[in-house]
């Protein structure tokens, strides 16, 4: 498999440290974010995280489960660039 650039988009409660646990996920098990842009939502309390990471499918499937199961995140979906 090669790897391809695919961007995650992610809504999270906007809490203190919620941004910090998502990157410490991703760059921790060794993949590299190619580009993170954060914003405010229509609903003050939600924040929308757009991040494109470098890998296989399978890598980023596995990033997405491991994404979903963090408390903060409300929902995550992807599409490959």
């Amino acid at each position: 498999m090669s790897d391809e650039i695919h961007r995650l988009n992610c809504y999270v409660e906007n809490k203190p440290g919620v941004l910090a646990r998502i990157v410490g996920l991703i760059s921790g098990r060794g993949y590299n974010i190619q580009t993170l842009n954060v914003g405010p939502t229509e609903d003050g309390s939600v924040s929308r995280l757009k991040i494109a990471v470098l890998g296989s499918r399978r890598v980023v499937e596995q990033i997405i489960l491991q994404l979903r199961n963090q408390v903060n995140v409300i929902e995550v979906t992807s599409r490959r660039l």
